[in-house]
């Protein structure tokens, strides 16, 4: 009986502690300059970080149909396509701790909604809760 008890508390605890961590991190990134190298180094660590958590989590086994195969090559020829744009233009800027009107990167296109302060927290929040949900299916 005291492990039927115990075992919600389990879930309600992890998911509490992943949401202080996001509060934390979005926090430390909403007090980061804009294109700054510690933006950038919190946004590769946490990257890193969650995608390591992510692939030693495992998956279940999903039926492998003719419309999970289309879906999959759309949306992995959408995420090839976005991340090739992000690359050249973060390359072809002419200083990478400046954001380039000429060669915008996602980023830059989002940056004067999200330079304030509060916005820049909601969108760090979002950042990181739509990268666990994706990490996390």
């Amino acid at each position: 009986m005291t492990e039927q008890l115990a075992r919600p508390a389990r879930p309600f605890r992890r998911r509490m502690v992943l949401l202080a961590v996001g509060a934390v991190l979005a926090a430390g990134g909403a007090a980061t300059r804009p294109f700054s190298w510690s933006a950038t180094v919190l946004v590769v660590a946490t990257t890193v970080v969650v995608l390591v958590l992510a692939f030693r989590a495992g998956s279940e086994q999903i039926p492998r149909t003719a419309r999970l195969r289309r879906g999959v090559a759309v949306w992995s020829m959408l995420l090839v396509w976005a991340s090739a744009w992000e690359v050249y233009a973060f390359v072809r800027q002419p200083d990478l701790t400046r954001p380039s009107e000429v060669h915008p990167t996602l980023s830059t296109l989002l940056d004067s909604a999200l330079e304030h302060g509060p916005l820049r927290f909601v969108g760090w929040l979002v950042w990181l809760g739509v990268g666990w949900w994706l990490v996390s299916r």
